[in-house]
This record gives structure tokens, C-alpha cells and sequence, in this order.
């Protein structure tokens, strides 16, 4: 009897023991990410952990801390060298990290979905391995397209010229390259267009319809018109740092990279769908999208090509934009 209590006893504590154990692997990861609640990265980013945790039997856990929620693209990079694990970027973040994300962002470099996949496919592996010293880029996801809002019609490029374009603080190579087509701009960014159109100090801002869509109650009284024509992609990705993915058990992580790229594929499709929602209600709400013709469209590829291939490509690496082009079959 004694020796069957010992033998109990003996099983439980290992059975603790290996529950300890178990529990020391498990690998948590935080990562910051500013997606409004409910909309397709807030969704998508809950669908991933759920499915991190599910590939490798809940030894990886994907978690997002509330503390970053109101955080700027700048902060979480920042974060990310101390407390964070990762973070979710758009491409002005991942700009802030790798200039030549940048090139993907200027108008008419890539004109259309059928590009953009084709442009993706090519520019993610140089991505990558550029950043593999200090991140790994474990997947992307489109965002939508870009668009310019005005209280004015913008058809043409000369209607182009005659407005004050907010151009985002950040990006010095696209507040140049409307410069150097005659634009004049104004520094402004998200928290602060509302008011430098009520104030007159803006005609026109780039955005995506999604963003303008979700306060549209507001930006209605300032803005009356959108182009008919996409300027760019925008896109989104999870980095996590080197030190925290050396962490996962290299067995897991391309089982990781694959749910990852999975869902940020169903992401990119939600957005769309929402993007076009935004548009017709937008519509339905008062905003005039202007006719648009073959001859219209170009003359933007021609304004854009010019500058794109004479003054923006010195901006960026050959090796980069000559990828991107050749994808294209440009």
C-alpha cells in the first residue's frame, strides 16, 4: 500500500513536471498592431492567432496588447527593439524600415491587381531578405488602392496643378515627385487633414476609400469629389524581430508562414470587397467620381513615367525597381 501511494505520488509530480515544462515552451508573442476594431486586419489578425495556436499545438501564441492600439507606425518600430515582438505595418511603416517599399507606393508604378500580384511576387523576396538581419517578414496583405480626394474635380493632370495636395510628413520622395510635376503641397497626415480643409489650407489629399468611407459624416463637408483612377497600392505585413523568431522551433515555421499567408490573402480580399462598398455609399452620400477616358489615363501614365523613370527611380535601389519593372514586363 505504501509503495502504491509512492508510485501515485511519483506520477503526479512527473505528470507536473512535464506540464511545467510544457508551459516553459510555450512561446507568446506580442505583436502591435493599430487595425480598427472589427475591420478585416482587426478580424484577420484574431483568425491568425486562433490559427498559430492551432498548427503548433499551442506552443505559439500570437497576442495584441491594447497599449499600442493609439500607437504611430514610428512607435511600433520602435517598440519593437525593446518590448514588442512585432508589429503590423503599412507601407509607410515598412517604408520607414526599407526605403524601397516606397517604390511600390508611387503613382502608376503599379497600375492595376494583375500588377500589383505580379509586382508582390517579386518584390517580397528582396524584401525580405533585406530586412532578415533584423525581421522576418512572415507575410502580406493587400490593403486596397489609393486614391486622390478633393473639393475639386481632379480628371487630368492639369487639373492636378491647381490644387494644394496634402502629402504625408514622411514621404519626402513623393512630396518631391508631385513637386516636380508642378504640384503644390502641404505637409499634413491622417490626424490632420480634416482641419486643414475646414481651414482652406488643403484642396486635395491622397487616402484610401476605406479610411475617407469610415468618416465620411465628416470629410463630406470638405470633400466633394474622387478620381476616377487608382494613384497606388497600399499594403500591410506582420514583421516579428529576428531574437523573438529564432525563439520558434524551426520545424513550426513554415507551417506559420503558410496559415499566415492564408489569411492575410483572405484580408486583402475583404478589403477589397469593403473598398467597393465605401465607394458606392460615398456615392450614394454625395461624392462625384468624374468620367474617365482612354485618353485621360494616358496622360497620367505618360506625366508619371517620365518623372518615375528620370528622377524617382535614383531614389531607390536598381536592383529593386528593375525587379519590380521586369515583373511587370515593362
Amino acid at each position: 500500500m505504501k509503495f502504491a501511494r509512492t508510485a501515485l505520488i511519483a506520477a503526479a509530480l512527473l505528470s507536473l513536471a512535464g506540464a511545467q515544462s510544457a508551459s516553459a515552451q510555450q512561446i507568446i508573442l506580442q505583436i502591435g498592431s493599430t487595425a480598427p476594431v472589427n475591420s478585416p486586419w482587426d478580424l484577420g489578425l484574431k483568425k491568425l492567432a486562433a490559427e498559430w495556436s492551432r498548427v503548433s499545438g499551442g506552443r505559439v501564441r500570437m497576442v495584441f496588447p491594447k497599449s499600442v492600439s493609439s500607437a504611430s507606425q514610428e512607435d511600433l518600430i520602435q517598440k519593437m527593439k525593446f518590448t514588442l515582438d512585432g508589429a503590423v505595418l503599412d507601407t509607410t511603416g515598412l517604408g520607414f524600415i526599407e526605403n524601397d517599399v516606397y517604390f511600390l507606393s508611387m503613382p502608376s508604378v503599379i497600375r492595376n491587381d494583375a500588377e500589383y500580384d505580379k509586382a508582390m511576387a517579386a518584390a517580397e523576396p528582396l524584401i525580405r531578405r533585406k530586412l532578415a538581419d533584423r525581421y522576418e517578414l512572415v507575410a502580406t496583405a493587400k490593403g486596397g488602392w489609393i486614391r486622390f480626394f478633393s473639393n475639386q474635380q481632379i480628371r487630368t493632370p492639369e487639373d492636378l496643378r491647381k490644387v494644394r495636395m496634402g502629402v504625408n510628413r514622411n514621404m519626402e520622395s513623393m512630396t518631391k515627385l508631385m513637386q516636380s510635376i508642378g504640384v503644390r503641397t502641404v505637409k499634413a497626415d491622417s490626424s490632420s487633414t480634416l482641419l486643414q480643409f475646414n481651414s482652406g489650407a488643403l484642396d486635395a489629399m491622397y487616402s484610401s476609400p476605406l479610411f475617407v468611407g469610415a468618416l465620411w459624416s465628416q470629410y463630406k463637408r470638405v470633400v466633394s469629389h474622387m478620381t476616377p483612377f487608382s494613384v497606388s497600392p497600399f499594403f500591410g505585413a506582420i514583421l516579428v524581430n529576428k531574437r523573438s523568431w529564432d525563439k520558434v522551433p524551426e520545424s513550426l515555421r513554415p507551417a506559420l508562414r503558410e496559415s499566415a499567408e492564408r489569411v492575410c490573402k483572405e484580408i486583402g480580399a475583404e478589403a477589397v470587397r469593403l473598398e467597393e462598398e465605401a465607394i458606392a455609399a460615398m456615392k450614394g452620400g454625395g461624392l462625384v467620381v468624374p468620367p474617365y477616358s482612354a485618353e485621360d489615363a494616358a496622360a497620367w501614365d505618360a506625366l508619371y513615367a517620365d518623372k518615375i523613370k528620370n528622377v524617382v527611380v535614383e531614389w531607390y535601389s536598381p536592383e529593386f525597381t528593375a525587379a519590380i519593372y521586369a515583373s511587370m514586363g515593362r
